[in-house]
């Protein structure tokens, strides 16, 4: 009887963590999550008299038919703080556990994680963390760290 329990309890655990699992690996394909911040925004973070200044932007590409990116993003320096500033027209198709990093010529750089992705579609700002000097970088990602697989990817000039 007590085995019998036990593998009735075993099964319905089972499916409630494949269920909960399943539904956070698939359901960002379908639930688009929009950001609306603007310069505004990295001016509130910064000393009143600093002057923003674009060092470097590109635009979003797709890595593959299935994962799709577009949009512009900028590397702005405001103060002695660097930005990343993905504009309103930026869009990439949702996953589970994305984040924005920097990359070199072609390659992500798993050490160069400025934030999690805060909504696939939108305009959005992230601080660089100061043990990050954007100059060692030329590329921005959206990395998807569950499957370890490019979203989107930009050459920054």
């Amino acid at each position: 009887m007590i085995k019998n329990n036990f593998w009735k309890v075993f099964w319905v655990v089972f499916v409630m963590v494949g269920v909960g699992v399943g539904y956070w690996l698939i359901s960002p394909l379908f639930i688009d999550k929009k950001v609306s911040e603007t310069m505004e925004d990295i001016e509130i973070m910064t000393p009143a008299d600093s002057k923003q200044i674009v060092v470097s932007q590109g635009n979003f590409k797709d890595v593959d038919n299935f994962h799709k990116g577009e949009g512009t993003v900028k590397l702005i320096k405001s103060g002695d703080k660097y930005f990343v500033r993905f504009e309103d027209d930026f869009r990439v198709t949702n996953g589970p556990d994305l984040f924005v990093h920097f990359g070199r010529d072609g390659k992500y750089s798993s050490e160069a994680r400025i934030g999690a992705l805060k909504g696939n579609i939108g305009g959005q700002n992230y601080e660089v963390p100061e043990n990050i000097n954007p100059g060692e970088y030329n590329e921005v990602w959206v990395w998807c760290r569950a499957f370890s697989v490019p979203f989107s990817s930009a050459v920054l000039k």
